[in-house]
């Protein structure tokens, strides 16, 4: 399943707004929705975080913080989505480059 993209708000976002996409190819997860709720309306797969993802997420937030550099939780969970899911994560957020130095795993992509 590597092929299939996972997508976080700032994908979403620029896809929409600045590129005028009337579908996102993808899925996103449940936090992009809370994000930004216009997004419903143009992707068509929305994925929950499961409890391995939390637990992932907190996995990452703990190799995170003994480089000095915590995250925002809602950045963790769509990473760890990402990870456990086989999916490359479309982002322009940078914050997922500092996850990726800790978890080779993630795979990203910009849009």
């Amino acid at each position: 399943m590597l092929s299939e993209k996972l997508y976080d708000t700032s994908a979403v976002v620029d896809l929409v707004l600045r590129r005028d996409y009337k579908v996102v190819p993808g899925a996103i997860s449940i936090i992009t929705v809370i994000e930004w709720p216009p997004a419903l309306n143009y992707v068509h797969r929305v994925l929950y975080p499961t409890k391995s993802d939390y637990a992932k997420a907190i996995e990452l937030q703990v190799r995170l913080r003994r480089r000095g550099r915590p995250l925002p939780a809602t950045d963790l969970i769509i990473a760890a989505m990402a990870i456990n899911n086989e999916m490359v994560l479309v982002t322009l957020d940078e914050h997922f480059q500092a996850i990726r130095e800790v978890e080779p795993k993630l795979l990203l992509a910009t849009s």
